[in-house]
């Protein structure tokens, strides 16, 4: 069984894949450039992820709290086929229940901000699909 701490620097190797590299997570997490996100999780990390540090980087993503603590299969990266689709209707039914139409382009950021959202939570948050269509409102793209 592997430590928190290993658990934790698994976690942040996924998350910095899925964010497209130290760099962009780094700016993501409010840090200049990704050499911190190196010494967490690079090939030779010479720190620890502490309990405050990994809070933090859950805050930031809007995980949920402890996630960084738990095995997730594959970085809790892999869906398959059927959760892609189950993304696009729980978008598409919470869109119709707001009255909404966006055009294809918005539609599309929609389901796949959920969907990245799935890849990281392990589950469809309705939430905050909710979240993200009363942002498509108020900019006027629906």
């Amino acid at each position: 069984m592997q430590s928190v701490y290993e658990t934790r620097r698994v976690n942040l190797r996924a998350l910095v894949n899925q964010w497209g590299g130290p760099t962009s997570l780094s700016r993501k997490l409010g840090h200049s450039n990704g050499s911190y996100l190196a010494q967490l999780a690079g090939p030779r990390p010479s720190r620890e992820i502490s309990e405050k540090v990994a809070r933090e980087i859950e805050v930031k993503l809007t995980l949920p709290v402890g996630w960084m603590d738990q095995d997730h299969p594959s970085g809790g990266q892999q869906l398959n086929d059927q959760a892609l689709t189950e993304v696009v209707k729980a978008v598409a039914t919470v869109l119709r229940d707001a009255g909404l139409r966006p055009d294809p382009e918005t539609y599309g950021t929609l389901v796949q901000l959920a969907y990245d959202r799935a890849k990281l939570t392990g589950r469809i948050d309705e939430q905050f699909i909710k979240k993200l269509t009363t942002l498509a409102r108020g900019s006027g793209k629906s």
